[in-house]
């Protein structure tokens, strides 16, 4: 059992860090696109906003296919893992350095400028599944926009490896738990 948990474990990882690169290279192509219309349009004109949607379109896409390839290769990896029998928790998980530390570096990671969204504060519930060794599984961010919230569960992945998410405990033993977090999102720069 300790092994294939071992397995899962070294799988999310590699996986979830070839997801990140998905979103960087995102980001990649939409600054190299973007770069390149405002050198063929400088001033604003309707071709140069119908393009920057067009661009921003794209990227929202990319972004989501990359969550999806993620939730399926973590359906396939929690497939193999047996679920545990959860006891009563009697203290609950928590990030290593705090909630504040980690919605701090959660706004840091998610840039939306591009899309000029301006709701402040962006109300979300982040909730997913954290095993008994720490390892974080089904990722889902729910608020009122659909867009935003895929850009914000990729800001997620890319914080991953910043900090450690403690397990729940029962009686002192660490357990798995699904952690459902209301946050408010500031993005104003």
């Amino acid at each position: 059992m300790k092994k294939l948990s071992a397995l899962a474990f070294i799988l999310i990882f590699a996986f979830s860090s070839a997801q990140v690169s998905e979103f960087q290279k995102a980001d990649s192509r939409y600054e190299r696109k973007i770069k390149s219309l405002y050198k063929k349009y400088p001033k604003p004109n309707d071709e140069r906003t119908k393009q920057e949607w067009l661009l921003t379109e794209a990227k929202i896409s990319a972004y989501k296919n990359a969550l999806e390839k993620i939730s399926e290769e973590e359906k396939k990896i929690a497939a193999d893992v047996t679920p545990p029998v959860t006891p009563k928790i009697t203290k609950e998980a928590e990030y290593e350095s705090g909630k504040a530390s980690f919605q701090k570096f959660l706004n840091e990671a998610v840039d939306l400028t591009f899309l000029n969204f301006a709701v402040n504060p962006y109300k979300i519930n982040l909730k997913f599944t954290l095993d008994s060794k720490g390892n974080i599984y089904h990722v889902k961010v729910k608020g009122n926009n659909q867009d935003v919230n895929a850009f914000i569960e990729a800001g997620f992945y890319r914080i991953k490896d910043k900090g450690r998410w403690k397990p729940a405990e029962s009686n002192g033993k660490p357990v798995s738990s699904v952690v459902n977090l209301p946050l408010q999102l500031n993005f104003s720069k």
